[in-house]
């Protein structure tokens, strides 16, 4: 009777086998992303590396639990990496109350594993399931009936979950009795870029409850007693920062380019007439029997050089209108007229002064320092102005500096660019603008900025750009408003002034091979 029940159960599930379980690939519902190449060339960011793993407390190649049956992982990686669980073909299937062992048995033959059941796994399974992959199926139901599994290659072991639990519980109590037994090893680890007492603390975080670190400064060595693989991780954690600590050479370009233009035309014109019996051209009139006319806009300081051939200045040139340009020694020309009549009683003067300069100065300066990876470092040059300060304890005399300074603070990125902090500061006296004493104003110019420059490349870090323009015109009311004639009684002078400051910066690693190994 037993054996034709076997038999009648056996043939169901045969029947059911085809129409219930489809192991042909079903179109997956979202699109596969191809694989993205790993970037490469100057632009590429580095990537993270792992220099130390801890060992697993349970020894077992590519063994692996299901996801949410375990909280504790026993294995940190192995030589074979198995595919994430949700990976495997997707199948459809339908069964209701089927011995849990056939439906093992059936999702074996489709993965293409092995799967091993203890006597301990029991029961029927319903299921019914769309489109689904078959390790994910798997492993919904072996959440549905309280189980687990351990993988180890293709072969997957099921049994209940509190059977598995329990071995892994024995399983890490082996683990932490032998890292208790295993000898302890003293190993001397020379650091020779770094210092010692800046890498003891990240070094004391690998180290057991066993372990013990030190640093002997004169060496400069790490002195580490602890279990073999507890070291090898230390070891490996000091050879990966104990590296050459980067070297930047800033060098900035601090360039000025000033333009003056300047032009002033003046006039100078008057003269005298005199009627009048002394001169023999009286009027003729009982009165007025004598007129006399003449300018009167001079005055000793009066330039009237030119109006006579024989003497450099003319006592009373009798100019009405005096508008003079700036003219002398290296600047400007002038030009004079003087007609007049034999008697003198008719004089007529007239000079005419113009002045042109235009001018271009370029001013460059070129600091350079180099300093290491995170630390501040300044160059500085300059002159100390003294100047003169009246206090109750009379006139004393102090000094104010004019300096041209650069500051900076970089630190290397990991990709090889160089982020800094820079401060550029360059103080000139100027003695064309003086103070009531005498004494130069002080011409300030500065930039601070935070920025991040590519090794070898020049960046702009600023500028200013003035313009001064300027137009003047002096002349006599009214008569200078005249239209064309209105020259005679006008002196203009234009003004055209013009200042750029560019700020250059260059970083430059030098030892750029040795330090970020690129």
């Amino acid at each position: 009777m037993m054996l034709r029940t076997c038999l009648r159960l056996l043939a169901l599930v045969l029947v059911l086998v085809p129409s219930a379980v489809t192991a042909q690939p079903v179109a997956p519902a979202v699109p596969e992303v191809p694989a993205v190449a790993p970037p490469s060339g100057p632009d590429a960011r580095p990537r993270s590396r792992v220099i130390a793993r801890d060992p697993p407390l349970v020894r077992g190649d590519d063994s692996e639990e299901a996801g949410f049956l375990s909280t504790v992982p026993l294995q940190i990686g192995g030589t074979t990496r198995q595919p994430p669980l949700g990976s495997g073909r997707r199948i459809d299937i339908d069964l209701r109350d089927a011995d849990i062992h056939n439906v093992l048995r059936l999702l074996a033959e489709v993965g293409n594993v092995n799967i091993v059941t203890s006597d301990d796994v029991t029961g029927n399974v319903t299921i019914r399931m769309h489109n689904v992959p078959w390790d994910r199926a798997l492993e919904v139901i072996l959440a549905a009936r309280s189980l687990g599994m351990q993988r180890d290659g293709n072969i997957i072991r099921i049994a209940p979950q509190a059977v598995l639990d329990k071995e892994r519980e024995m399983a890490i109590e082996r683990a932490k009795q032998l890292q208790v037994l295993e000898p302890l090893e003293t190993r001397l680890i020379p650091v020779s870029y770094a210092l010692g007492t800046e890498i003891l603390p990240r070094a004391r975080e690998l180290l057991s409850g066993r372990g013990s670190i030190s640093v002997d400064e004169r060496t400069n060595v790490l002195i580490a007693r602890d279990v073999a693989n507890s070291l090898n991780q230390v070891e490996q954690l000091v050879r990966s920062l104990d590296t050459q600590t980067p070297q930047v050479l800033v060098e900035a370009r601090i360039v000025e380019a000033t333009s003056n233009y300047l032009r002033d035309l003046g006039i100078q014109w008057g003269g005298d007439v005199s009627l009048g019996g002394s001169t023999g051209n009286p009027t003729g009139l009982l009165w007025p029997s004598a007129v006399g006319l003449s300018g009167g806009a001079t005055d000793n300081m009066t330039p009237t050089g030119g109006l006579s051939p024989i003497s450099r200045m003319v006592q009373n040139p009798n100019f009405a209108v005096n508008l003079p340009g700036a003219t002398g020694t290296g600047q400007g020309g002038a030009i004079g007229l003087t007609l007049g009549s034999l008697s003198q009683t008719v004089n007529i003067n007239l000079r005419l002064s113009a002045s042109e300069s235009s001018g271009v100065l370029r001013i460059v300066s070129s600091p350079r320092i180099l300093t290491l990876d995170n630390r501040e470092a300044q160059i500085s040059q300059g002159t100390l102005i003294p100047y003169s300060q009246i206090s109750a304890a009379g006139i004393q005399t102090a000094f104010q500096e004019a300096r041209l300074q650069l500051r900076v603070r970089p630190h290397v990125t990991a990709d090889g660019s160089v982020s800094m902090h820079v401060r550029i500061t360059r103080n000139e006296p100027d003695f064309n603008n003086t103070g009531a004493r005498g004494d130069p104003t002080i011409l300030q110019r500065e930039a601070e900025t935070d920025l991040l420059i590519q090794d070898g490349r020049t960046a702009v870090i600023g500028g200013i750009y003035t313009r001064n323009t300027g137009r003047n015109v002096e002349s006599v009311p009214f008569f200078g408003d005249i239209p064309i004639l209105g020259a005679l009684f006008q002196r203009r002078r234009n003004s055209d002034r013009r200042t750029e400051l560019l700020i250059f910066l260059t970083p430059r690693i030098v030892n750029r091979a040795e330090s970020i190994g690129r």
